[in-house]
């Protein structure tokens, strides 16, 4: 517990203190004599080309002194405090300047793991303002926490980038005859809108709400999340809708490569190119921020954000449908016996190594234990929650998990206490069984893009190996951004290929940024970018080889190749 003062000395000076009611200590959270000369002392030492995340904001004068500054930096204020806040017109101009503000109250770990994802070529450091690091732990501690967990999900987004830089871009082209003719929700809105939908996730509880899908089968929308199918199926019950975006050929063999399922599912281009050709039910389309080869070949599909998990792809539908109520079901992000799967769904072997286990708040009261993989995907679950919140006023979402860890938004509901009352008429869900067609010559056409564009870069590499690596003059200089330049100009490059490498792009968008104080007048400057830009164009070219070479295209594009 805490007292938050504001007031004017004797100076005229705005003081903020913090009253600590546990140490019954004082502390004013910025100079009483001085705060311009604090600040302007405080922000001397900061340096371009560099991420900073400072804890607290004081009275003000940080802002305006940082402002001022125009470091060529980006920097992430951090206030511990809710009754310190400033107008939304001063943060818009702070924000021209690569300088944001949030209250923590007010931002997650993802926030801050964008941010550092946002900062890739850059090195990150953590400050306190001044007088904040006097705080007690009780006020530090729980930012620091979110600190730890950002940089958790940023390591782990990163490695998740790198597993699927390939199947990212080959699952969508080897889709691209199935997505051009797959079914467009978008045309079907009206069917969805103002009605309840029943969330069906994999997690421990789900066999506990059985019996409340069962009875309410009728009256609400079933959709289950990827593996949680065979979770509903193994008991009786088949859902209205199966969601899949898991481009991973485990999702396949584990989950769906012997699924009695044949009912429709909604997917995106990124989703197992043989779950989608051996499924015998309609497929419904949408488009995938992270896909851009399906979205450049149906611009006029539903637009999904790019997420980490089916889970959340699933409820972001059930936002863009206009649902009145989302009951989630098996959504526990927590463990139960040490498992994390429910009775009757396919495991995979990499679902048993569940790794570090910590505890999280429970859905219910108290603490419940779960993975590290599964706290992240909380997190982004709550981001998602607060997102569909800010923007749907409508939309109503309920936890049946009695197991499972604290959704924020999303109150505990007991499933005895639901009722729906009207039938949902279900008759023009399609449960027509077919074999699908699969035509790989626009697939071809994409695959031809990628060689030519590897030869193209190929092509630059060379001429670029051929500038002074020791001495680079401003006509080298001139030359080599030309190359760059005409490198960006490829479209297949451009518009697909660095989105699949985009720790690597980002980190050289962040060198042209942030990156040269002096306007290249020195020759270390030069020989300096001349290797960076090397290093970017090798890591394309790499890239470029492997995906061309890689085990999943067909042997049509292996022989095409030849």
């Amino acid at each position: 517990m805490y007292t938050l003062i504001k007031e004017k000395n004797s100076r005229n000076i705005e003081v903020i203190k913090i009253k600590d009611h546990y140490s019954n200590r004082m502390i004013a959270l910025n100079s009483q004599v001085s705060p311009q000369k604090e600040m302007e002392k405080f922000v001397g030492n900061l340096q371009n080309n560099k991420c900073y995340f400072i804890i607290g904001s004081g009275n003000g004068t940080l802002l305006q002194c940082l402002k001022d500054l125009n470091l060529k930096s980006k920097i992430y204020i951090l206030e511990p405090f809710k009754e310190i806040d400033y107008p939304d017109d001063l943060k818009k101009e702070l924000a021209e300047k690569n300088i944001y503000f949030f209250q923590f109250e007010g931002i997650n770990s993802l926030y801050i793991s964008d941010a550092i994802k946002n900062a890739m070529g850059m090195e990150c450091e953590i400050l306190f303002h001044p007088n904040y690091d006097k705080l007690g732990k009780q006020f530090l501690e729980p930012i620091i926490k979110k600190m730890e967990e950002a940089t958790i999900t940023a390591v782990i987004n990163k490695n998740t980038e790198k597993h699927f830089r390939f199947d990212w871009l080959i699952e969508p082209i080897l889709n691209l005859s199935l997505s051009k003719n797959g079914k467009n929700l978008l045309e079907l809105k009206e069917k969805f809108e103002s009605r309840p939908f029943i969330l069906v996730a994999s997690g421990p509880s789900l066999v506990e709400n059985l019996n409340f899908i069962q009875k309410n089968k009728d009256k609400a929308y079933i959709i289950a999340s990827g593996s949680a199918v065979n979770g509903l199926i193994n008991n009786g019950i088949t859902p209205d809708f199966v969601t899949v975006i898991d481009s991973s050929i485990i999702n396949f063999t584990a989950h769906f490569k012997n699924t009695k399922y044949s009912g429709p599912i909604i997917t995106t281009g990124t989703t197992n190119h043989l779950i989608l050709k051996h499924h015998k039910g309609e497929l419904y389309f949408t488009n995938f921020s992270i896909d851009t080869i399906t979205s450049e070949a149906r611009p006029d599909l539903l637009y999904i954000p790019a997420v980490s998990s089916v889970a959340i792809y699933s409820l972001l539908l059930t936002h863009f449908l206009g649902a009145s109520e989302v009951f989630l079901v098996g959504q526990d992000l927590a463990l139960k016996d040490g498992k994390y799967y429910a009775k009757g769904v396919h495991e995979h072997e990499g679902a048993k190594n569940i790794g570090n286990i910590i505890e999280v708040e429970g859905n219910i009261s108290g603490k419940v234990k779960t993975t590290l993989n599964l706290s992240s995907m909380l997190e982004n679950i709550n981001n998602a929650v607060s997102s569909i919140q800010q923007n749907n006023k409508n939309i109503k979402i309920y936890n049946l998990s009695k197991i499972g860890a604290k959704i924020n938004g999303v109150p505990f509901k007991d499933k005895n206490e639901i009722i729906l009352n009207e039938i949902i008429d279900k008759s023009w869900i399609p449960q027509n069984i077919y074999t699908k067609e699969i035509d790989y010559s626009l697939s071809l056409e994409y695959y031809n893009k990628i060689t030519k564009c590897k030869e193209e870069v190929d092509d630059i590499a060379r001429k670029i190996e051929k500038i002074n690596k020791k001495a680079v003059t401003l006509k080298d200089l001139e030359k080599l951004l030309k190359l760059i330049k005409k490198l960006r100009e490829n479209e297949m490059l451009e518009t697909h290929i660095l989105n699949m490498i985009y720790s690597t792009t980002k980190s050289i968008n962040n060198m042209f940024e942030f990156g040269f104080e002096n306007n290249f007048q020195t020759n270390e400057e030069r020989v300096d970018m001349l290797n960076k830009l090397t290093t970017f164009v090798k890591v394309v070219q790499q890239y470029l080889e492997e995906l061309i070479h890689h085990k999943d295209w067909p042997d049509m594009f292996k022989k095409g190749e030849q």
